[in-house]
């Protein structure tokens, strides 16, 4: 039997499994019912026993969307490999075996040997290109990268970082864009693409970015792990002393062993860096614009459509926030006044404790994609650079709340006490990060004046709240009550 004929008899048997696989992925993008599975590539790249295969996916909503996603397959027999993970299997029945290729070296391998070499390759329905390239494809070892991300992350021999772009869009690739931008800006707190792996389509005006290669950070940490230890060292030192009041809990925290606000300060800088660099960027897709009235008003009505989605759309999910509504509407309305606002720039879109690493060398920025749950049209535009801002004081929150719950459950007496000095906790390093942006960023157009830059911060927080909401009750519905607490705290 050919490798074709083996491709093409899981065809059916695949696309009717994926119904219930793909909801179970972190990367797919959820939130609405599956109405029909279509295979749309289906190319083997790899004889054998298995054989590994590019496919391509499109998924048809209820609502009539459609989203496309990037899922190489493994077709062998059961007998002969299995991967380690059971949740990559999508099919099995006596003779056939469909999983995940993602889940194994040796299934992953003639993806990496295809991107590293610079091979060109024809598909049944399209063709793959490879930029750059000139890396090493014989790979020993290849192991997926556990993160919390839209994507699949792989390392490859311990040198670089196989990034597999999961969701298959036709358009310019933010990524790409963004590293390439900030290369040439001369910022280096990135992992510069060294090769990249496009699937191309007749019809369409751009190929898409299936996988992208990038040097391998050594002895990273995420932001995010480093922030949860800091609170649990707090949480520690809290549960050994008595209610105090603000004065107390701000000592604590700056006493806690695991204190973060030096890592914040050092993290505002780099983000300010970051956009600078940006600001600075040449190019039609990438160089920056003055922030008009016009566009002030566009993003007051974009964010109060947000809420107003969101409130329409969960009435018993959200209670009380339609009696928020005015005092969100005033904080968001009054960006609409500003003068000199600052520039609009090509921005990270989705700028939180989980996108940067800490190295031995300093932060490092990753995943420029955006926001999952925007298009693609709209992560390119260009925002103010406090949007970011706003995303990683959020994350800051979250932060905090998170590494509550998984302390201790709501009801438990010690839950308000060590509630507070999460708080504080959070206080301290939004300060932090922000002082020290503001400080890198004083003097240049990036930002308006002090008061007028915190009014769009504000307002920027509200929408990531709201974005984050629709995304937790689609996601996480256990960590809704984090951005929702935000929204009902609020006041004019």
């Amino acid at each position: 039997m050919t490798a074709a004929v083996s491709i093409d008899s899981v065809r059916a048997t695949t696309e009717a499994a994926l119904h219930a696989w793909l909801p179970r992925q972190r990367w797919y993008g959820g939130g609405l019912g599956i109405r029909s599975v279509h295979i749309e590539e289906l190319t083997a790249v790899a004889d054998g026993d298995p054989l590994v295969a590019v496919c391509i996916v499109a998924v048809e909503h209820d609502d009539g969307s459609v989203a496309r996603y990037n899922l190489p397959l493994a077709v062998g027999s059961p007998q002969v490999m299995r991967p380690s993970d059971p949740g990559a299997i999508v099919h099995e029945d006596e003779s056939t075996l469909v999983f995940d290729a993602l889940a194994d070296t040796r299934t992953a391998a003639p993806l990496w040997q295809i991107i590293a070499s610079g091979s060109a390759m024809t598909l049944n329905d399209g063709r793959l290109s490879v930029g750059g390239g000139g890396l090493d494809p014989d790979a020993a070892e290849i192991s997926p990268l556990v993160r919390e991300q839209s994507n699949t992350s792989l390392v490859v021999d311990g040198n670089y970082m196989l990034k597999m772009i999961r969701r298959v869009v036709f358009e310019p690739s933010l990524e790409l864009e963004m590293t390439q931008a900030l290369v040439a800006a001369g910022f280096d707190h990135i992992a510069p693409p060294q090769a990249w792996l496009h699937y191309h389509r007749d019809g369409e005006a751009h190929p898409a970015l299936l996988a992208m290669a990038q040097p391998f950070l050594h002895n990273g940490t995420e932001a995010w792990t480093l922030a949860l230890t800091s609170l649990r060292d707090l949480y520690g030192e809290a549960e050994e002393h008595l209610p105090g009041d603000a004065a107390d809990r701000v000592q604590t925290v700056e006493d806690a062993g695991g204190s973060f606000t030096y890592d914040a300060v050092r993290l505002g800088e780099m983000t300010a860096r970051m956009h600078l660099a940006m600001a600075g960027a040449v190019g039609r897709d990438v160089a920056p614009q003055p922030i008009t009235t016009a566009l002030l008003d566009s993003w007051a009505d974009e964010m109060l459509g947000d809420l107003d989605a969101l409130i329409d759309g969960h009435p018993g999910v959200v209670p009380g926030l339609s009696e928020q509504r005015p005092v969100l509407e005033r904080r968001i309305s009054a960006i609409r006044t500003l003068t000199a606002p600052g520039m609009a720039i090509r921005i990270h879109g989705d700028y939180h404790l989980g996108q940067v690493l800490r190295t031995d060398s300093g932060w490092t920025v990753l995943d420029f994609e955006g926001e999952p749950r925007r298009s693609v049209e709209h992560r390119r535009r260009r925002h103010s650079p406090l949007r970011d801002v706003a995303g990683m004081l959020r994350s800051f929150e979250y932060a905090a709340a998170v590494a509550l719950m998984e302390r201790i459950p709501l009801r438990d007496p010690s839950w308000a006490h060590l509630a507070a000095h999460g708080r504080s906790w959070s206080t301290a390093n939004r300060e932090a990060f922000w002082a020290a942006y503001v400080e890198r960023t004083v003097g240049t157009r990036l930002l308006p004046d002090p008061g007028a830059a915190l009014t769009l911060r504000r307002a920027f927080e509200i929408q990531k709240a709201v974005y984050e909401v629709g995304y937790e009750l689609a996601h996480r519905p256990q960590w809704v009550s984090v951005p929702l607490a935000f929204l009902m705290e609020a006041t004019p």
